[in-house]
């Protein structure tokens, strides 16, 4: 008869919807604390096109994940998602719980304090005379509440990672008369100097040479081991993805083709496809390096 009572039937009805959905709220529940970032049924259009589509995407805390693919791929503009710099036409980003795209204006910049981006050139007026210890403790003015002066402490901050990445000696040289592999290493300076959780570089070897490029995979590999920040970074070049990059997202056409462990990715056909040619890829001393052999048409003629 209790069963068939008219009084407990809403709660009957209530306990059933909580089983029913609890495996849902459970796995809601489980993105939100574990995945650093988070996107889900992403698009962006732009032109009358769709130039991201992104199905689910999920980033770690403490990951080292590398984006690769061709010209036009998606991948800037990926990473731009990511860092709240663009909204999505369609979807959600969520970074450390939040959803970026419901926010705007100074609740964003709350949120987005906690990521630090390195573009692929430097926004930078070369008529201002800044030095270079004056640009690595721009990245403290993020940290510090609006109008805020920087102190003593913000210097030792910035001072630190000066030392860190060896540019001690260059601290009172203007940032215009660095070299690129210099520059390259304020910025990084610059966006640590923040104390970041999530670090973004778009083509951070772009315009340096091969040295400057191993010294720089040498860096990242040696930040991420010390600090254990999570790390989304953009490489043309898979030789200057560091030893402790151990997943890479490959794109294409805006899309995320392949997505798992370094060297199942660059050994894959889906690296061939991408770049439609077939591709050697050696591993040196921990590093990938991939070389084009021949086109895929006259791969399969042969």
């Amino acid at each position: 008869m209790f069963l068939y009572n008219n009084d407990f039937l809403p709660i009957l009805l209530g306990l059933s919807y909580i089983f029913t959905n609890c495996r849902e709220w459970l796995r809601c529940y489980t993105i939100m604390n574990t995945d650093h970032l988070y996107l889900s049924d992403v698009v962006v259009r732009a032109g009358g096109r769709h130039i991201l589509r992104v199905d689910e995407l999920r980033i770690a805390k403490g990951e080292f994940v590398g984006v690769i693919g061709t010209n036009g791929a998606g991948k800037t503009t990926l990473v731009r998602l990511c860092c709240g710099l663009i909204r999505p036409n369609r979807g959600i980003v969520r970074f450390h719980g939040k959803v970026l795209n419901r926010f705007c204006g100074w609740q964003k910049n709350n949120i987005c304090r906690n990521i630090g981006y390195i573009p692929q050139a430097a926004e930078y007026n070369s008529d201002l005379p800044f030095t270079l210890r004056e640009v690595v403790m721009m990245g403290r003015t993020g940290v510090k509440p609006l109008l805020a002066r920087l102190n003593r402490q913000d210097r030792q901050h910035a001072d630190y990672w000066l030392e860190n990445l060896g540019l001690t000696d260059r601290a009172d040289q203007t940032f215009r008369s660095l070299s690129g592999g210099e520059q390259q290493k304020a910025l990084i300076a610059r966006a640590m100097a923040a104390e970041p959780e999530l670090l973004v570089l778009d083509e951070p070897g772009s315009n340096l040479d091969f040295n400057w490029k191993k010294q720089l995979a040498g860096i990242l590999d040696r930040l991420y081991r010390q600090r254990q920040v999570t790390i989304l970074m953009v490489s043309h070049e898979t030789s200057l993805l560091p030893k402790s990059c151990a997943r890479v997202l490959l794109l294409h056409q805006g899309s995320v083709i392949a997505d798992g462990p370094t060297e199942k990715v660059l050994n894959s056909t889906a690296l061939e496809d991408a770049y439609d040619c077939r591709v050697k890829v050696v591993d040196i001393d921990g590093q990938w390096y991939a070389v084009s052999r021949e086109d895929k048409d006259e791969r399969d003629r042969n």
